[in-house]
């Protein structure tokens, strides 16, 4: 059947070329002439004969003129193309016009009109003849071309497909091609040669099943986890062993899906290779790896440049590095002691010499420097150099060591040297003169000379068990001297090795410590400190106070004194026992080191009492008082916190008192015994208390924490109300207004700030108050912006450190401009010396962005902080406010005068604005105008008014 069917396709392959050729020589050469002379003669010819032909047949007069001639014009078209049958059609037309139109034989214009439709219909039906007979001779001309192409094409795919086919047969490689079920359907004649079967025997077999597999059944299993891969279009890759004359052959087999053009997996292609070599290459160069990577010493090979191409993992560790990160870096990179140039320099003297070995130093990744031995090897062949390191720095600082001893022989501390086995080799002065025994009665001796009989065999038993593991021992020890005498010593023994590493003597030095053992037992004597809490005890304490007494009789400043005592503590040792309440008093104990500043002692003087001894609180009785109350109240917030005692929550409170001292103070136990009152005071008055030892002050801060509440329910009733007090120019004209706080309390009337500002502070009310207080004068602003007569206005805002500092106090302000749709540049911000002195270049950095703004920023109460002439330098400010204290005795106090006028002076130097406040007589006025002062604020110029009440004193335009 096959045979037939190529004998076929030989057969119509010789009759195609046949035809196409015939195609050529009649329809392409000759017509290529034909067109141009012979076409039309041949076209004359046809339609001479056709005349003819007709004339035979009937007479003129029988007509059929257009059957005679329309045969003509289809065969003229056929022999020689479109051209030559438009030509015969035109003839036909006259001949036809002439010949059979009466009168017969004549050719005239009344012919011409007579059988004009007639003609007209004939070249019509001619031309579409014409076109249509030479598109059809066209298209059989190219489709003989593409036939002939056709045939030529699969010609040469049929002998590339022989020559293709005769490669892939000798080809060394194992190809089987598998059919979609996974069994075989063609194979190369390297593998059937390979395995020992002949096609037939292997075609149409499972490829699982195949006999030259190693009857394994993890190979079993690996060939089919690849064949149910494959089958999803994932291309497999594995080892097999294969059974090739009798011996096993590892083949590396790739297994791919073989796709159809629509797509689709027709089949998968297993390709295998003899990886024999490539395994027995793999074991040498693995031997070879591993002998290199179990030696104690680094390795590594470079090229001739110095770029290393391996290493082995002794130098990876010894460097620091990975054997990832070494490959490929410069040796200069690790290098210590030689640059680029001397690197360079030696590779050439290796290179020439073939080898070397030489001391270097080489740093580790971590920066740490370590000293080496090098010996090096080029191999001409492969154009490399082979290296081996050995770390010898710990054999160079034991060589440093002994340099070292020899230089410190003289020491103070007593020397010891001695061999490995305990004989005493050397001693220095300072041995002799501590131990009282001369050079000559030890040397050759043990040190058990030296004993004490204090110390058993399991001491010295450990002392040398450590010194052989590490090589150093360091410790107290007790000896006796030559007279008998048991004394304390500090004893370090270093084991010295010699250039083999091994230990070649031990050297021990010395120093008597007798008096720092009688000082620290006399130390511990004291016994200062509570054992349970680790906190001073009552001895300590009462130490403390005495000097804290003498301390605030010098400086002038309060302190207090703070006794407290734990709630229901006697419940949880009742009821969980001591060891419980020894860890609840022991996290009393913590949580009271954190509540309080360094400085300031914490002291446990019995069971679940504490005292807290606080220095310097407060130059005045008021200060501090105020400031202990805050520390008495962190600290029982802190220890109100439930204690998780083991599997128990104890809730626990404590009772306080506090006491506070002065100048005037001088009884430590008075003081004590006051703190303790007030501490059952505040036991008595329901626990969880702070009571003040004098009635007075209790009073006084009973007031302020009832008035710190009112505030806070002030903020949200609406009873803070912004005031405004006009700042004016030389000629008395309103230029801006200071934002002033007022508190109209419901029962106690207008209270002033300086009676709640202070209060707001140290509760971090005045965070809020801030808020509000830049709202509605931002709000105030804007309405005033409004009105012709007060948009020339400045209103100006006070700013507390505390609010400056916030993290988000720029967000704050800008919130609030841009939410009342205030011109900036007319808001202006007073700060205090208190917010720059802290960190300056933080604030600097506030204020710029406020600067960007367009905000204004004046220091308030300037000369009376902290500021000096370098913060004015550096901050971007506008303006510099005089406070009150230096404007009051302006006229009466020289000392005042000369403040301001250096004040003025300095601002006009840094060209900053300066505006008083407090002017309140002409007089003051005069003074200032006169020193080129040119804004001012005071009772002379308006007290501060509601917002209302500013519309009529501006827009008279000036302040009398």
């Amino acid at each position: 059947m096959a045979n037939n069917v190529r004998f076929l396709r030989g057969g119509c392959r010789c009759y195609i070329e046949a035809l196409v050729r015939h195609l050529e020589n009649r329809y392409s050469v000759s017509t290529k002439y034909r067109t141009h002379w012979s076409g039309y003669l041949l076209a004359l010819l046809i339609m001479a004969g056709a005349l003819g032909v007709r004339l035979l047949i009937a007479p003129v007069e029988a007509g059929l003129q257009y059957i005679t001639f329309f045969p003509a014009v289809t065969l003229s078209v056929l022999l020689s193309g479109f051209r030559i049958g438009l030509f015969a059609t035109i003839l036909g037309a006259l001949l036809a016009t002439c010949i059979f139109t009466p009168p017969y034989y004549a050719l005239s214009w009344a012919t011409l009109e007579k059988s004009f439709w007639s003609n007209l219909v004939f070249i019509f039906d001619g031309t579409l003849v014409s076109l249509a007979i030479d598109a059809m001779r066209r298209y059989r001309l190219l489709m003989s071309a593409k036939l002939n192409q056709a045939l030529d094409v699969s010609s040469a795919v049929e002998s590339n497909n022989r020559h293709l086919r005769q490669i892939l047969e000798h080809l060394p490689i194992n190809l089987i091609l598998l059919d979609r079920q996974g069994n075989v359907a063609e194979v190369n004649q390297t593998t059937l040669q390979r395995i020992g079967r002949d096609r037939d025997a292997v075609i149409g077999k499972a490829f699982v099943d195949l006999s030259c597999w190693t009857y394994d059944p993890r190979i079993h299993g690996k060939i089919q986890l690849a064949l149910q891969l494959v089958q999803q279009g994932l291309n497999q890759r594995f080892d097999v062993a294969m059974s090739v004359g009798g011996r096993m052959l590892p083949v590396d087999f790739q297994l791919k899906p073989v796709y159809a053009e629509n797509g689709e997996i027709t089949g998968y292609l297993a390709a295998g290779v003899d990886i024999s070599a490539r395994k027995q290459a793999e074991i040498i160069l693995l031997r070879h790896k591993t002998c290199i990577d179990t030696a104690h010493d680094g390795f590594w090979i470079t090229d001739m440049d110095g770029y290393i191409l391996d290493v082995n993992q002794s130098y990876a560790y010894m460097s620091g590095y990975t054997e990832v990160e070494l490959v490929g870096m410069h040796i200069s990179a690790v290098e210590a002691n030689e640059d680029a140039a001397d690197i360079k320099a030696h590779l050439a003297k290796i290179l020439a010499q073939g080898h070397d070995m030489f001391e270097t130093r080489h740093r580790r990744k971590d920066g740490h420097v370590y000293d080496v031995e090098v010996s090096v090897n080029f191999n001409g062949e492969t154009r490399e150099l082979f290296a081996f390191f050995r770390d010898i720095t710990e054999r160079k600082q034991n060589l440093a060591k002994l340099r070292i001893a020899a230089v410190t022989f003289d020491s103070p501390d007593g020397i010891m040297v001695t061999d490995t086995t305990g004989i005493i080799l050397q001693v220095n002065r300072a041995f002799q003169e501590i131990t009282g025994y001369s050079a000559e009665e030890v040397i050759g001796k043990r040190p058990s000379l030296l004993g004490s009989g204090r110390h058993d065999k399991t001491f010295y038993k450990e002392m040398w068990t450590q010194l052989q593991t590490t090589g150093y021992w360091s410790g107290e020890i007790w000896d006796r001297r030559k007279n008998g005498q048991i004394y304390p010593k500090c004893l370090t023994i270093t084991a010295v090795k010699d250039d083999r590493g091994t230990v070649s003597e031990y050297v021990a030095t010395f120093g008597d410590i007798t008096e720092r053992k009688r000082v620290e037992e006399e130390i511990r004597n004291l016994a200062f400190y509570d054992d349970l809490t680790k906190l001073p005890n009552r001895r300590l304490l009462q130490d403390r106070i005495e000097h804290a007494l003498l301390a605030a009789a010098r400086n002038g400043q309060y302190g207090a004194l703070l006794f407290l005592d734990m709630d229901k503590f006697k419940l949880l040792n009742d009821t969980l026992g001591h060891h419980h309440g020894d860890i609840m008093l022991v996290e009393v104990a913590n949580r009271l080191k954190f509540s309080v500043r360094e400085a300031d002692s914490v002291a446990r003087i019995g069971g679940d009492e504490f005292v807290l001894l606080l220095e310097k609180v407060g130059e005045s009785i008021n200060e501090a008082s105020q400031k202990a109350a805050l520390v008495a109240e962190k600290i029982r917030a802190a220890l109100a916190v439930p204690y998780h005692i083991l599997n128990h929550v104890h809730h626990s409170t404590p009772s306080i008192g506090v006491r506070l001292f002065g100048a005037d103070d001088n009884s430590v136990e008075d003081l004590l015994k006051h703190a303790d009152a007030a501490m059952y005071e505040a036991k008595n008055g329901g626990r969880n208390q702070v009571r003040f030892f004098d009635p007075d002050l209790q009073k006084v801060l009973e007031s302020r924490a009832a008035m710190e509440a009112d505030l806070r329910r002030a903020l949200d009733a609406g009873q803070l109300q912004l005031y405004y007090q006009p700042q004016c120019d030389v000629e008395r004209r309103v230029i801006g207004v200071e934002a002033l706080i007022r508190w109209l309390h419901p029962e106690r009337g207008l209270i002033p700030p300086l009676e709640f500002i202070p209060i707001a502070e140290e509760s971090s009310l005045i965070l809020d108050i801030g808020c509000w207080v830049l709202n509605t004068a931002c709000r105030q602003l804007a309405e005033w912006q409004k009105q012709p007569s007060m948009r020339h206005l400045q209103v100006a805002i006070n700013v507390s450190a505390h609010q400056f500092n916030t993290h988000d106090f720029i967000k704050s302000v800008q919130t609030a401009i841009s939410a009342h749709g205030v011109d900036a540049t007319a808001l202006k911000l007073e700060l205090t010396e208190t917010v720059i002195v802290n960190d300056v270049e933080a604030v600097k950095a506030k204020m710029l962005v406020l600067k960007a703004l367009g905000v204004k920023l004046s220091l308030d109460d300037f000369g009376t902080g902290y500021s000096s002439l370098a913060y004015l330098k550096q901050l971007p400010l506008d303006q510099l406010k005089i406070d009150r204290s230096f404007v009051r005795d302006i006229a009466t106090d020289p000392s005042d005068e000369v403040m301001v006028k250096a004040i003025i002076d300095m601002a006009n130097n840094f060209h900053l604005q300066v505006i008083a406040e407090g002017v309140e007589t002409g007089e003051q006025l005069n003074f200032l105008k006169l020193h080129g002062c040119e804004a001012f604020q005071g009772y002379l110029f308006g007290r501060p008014v509601p917002a209302s009440d500013l519309n009529f004193m501006v827009e008279g335009g000036n302040v009398r």
